[in-house]
């Protein structure tokens, strides 16, 4: 790859993340985290010090209703991308002082110990998800939580993806089939539970969805696939704006 492929890649990809952050941003903002089971799941583990480890704490979905509701947050987020958003939620909750968070990847070169490390669908973009979850167990004395996606992840993309690149199969991202089987080989056994919820970011207007889809696809620059889209996505407007119930998997176990 030359250098600038490599630095057009790194640009597409620090784009995605960024859509990513908007769309989470705008669920995180129409929805009551409390009443996720995986806040729920994180509740029920806390020690007297109500410590938790939010790895991968993106925007701060689960980092800002729990230090609203009295717990000391390690929040850890890689993404220079989620990290505004994540000092925006800890405003809008008032819990700026509650939270440290660290611009780290997974695991850490420092000693953070928590009674709950909760990692909410981070751990698929890990390259060794065992090693992933035994980091966890370094860190968290009561519980580790993990919450992964069970139905395709880039489901939603299928219908685009055989429109613009018919002879591609459509990116797959590892889902619960992939990780809590490399859990099991390694000897971890857990309590999992699996639950639906709406995923993905609520547009109150379908055409809000064009710049993330097109950056999915890899069309930004190209103007007729672009028009192209548009005309899609005004066809599917009810979808795109009702995000569909997928399941997801609590994966719980003691350390």
């Amino acid at each position: 790859m030359t250098d600038e492929a490599a630095h057009s890649t790194r640009a597409q990809m620090r784009g995605n993340i960024a859509m990513m952050a908007e769309g989470l941003k705008r669920s995180s903002e129409t929805m009551d985290m409390t009443q996720s089971p995986i806040y729920q799941e994180t509740l029920l583990h806390l020690g007297p010090g109500r410590r938790v480890l939010d790895i991968g704490a993106g925007v701060g979905r689960f980092t800002g209703p729990l230090a609203a509701a009295g717990c000391s947050v390690v929040a850890i987020e890689p993404s220079a991308e989620m990290l505004p958003h994540l000092t925006e939620t800890l405003a809008r909750f008032g819990v700026s002082n509650q939270v440290q968070v660290m611009h780290s990847a997974w695991p850490i070169d420092q000693n953070v110990h928590a009674d709950v490390a909760l990692a909410a669908f981070v751990i698929q973009f890990s390259g060794d998800f065992a090693a992933f979850a035994r980091a966890m167990e370094k860190s968290a004395e009561q519980r580790c939580i993990l919450a992964v996606h069970v139905d395709p992840i880039m489901a939603f993309l299928e219908p685009f993806w055989k429109l613009f690149h018919p002879d591609e199969p459509a990116p797959r991202m590892p889902d619960f089939a992939d990780i809590y089987p490399a859990l099991l080989a390694d000897g971890i056994v857990a309590d999992v539970r699996i639950f639906s919820e709406a995923h993905g970011p609520r547009w109150t207007d379908a055409t809000e969805a064009i710049p993330m889809i097109a950056g999915r696809l890899g069309i930004l620059e190209d103007q007729a696939a672009m028009e192209r889209l548009r005309e899609v996505v005004l066809q599917r407007r009810e979808d795109i704006v009702r995000p569909p119930q997928r399941r997801a998997a609590l994966i719980s176990w003691a350390p």
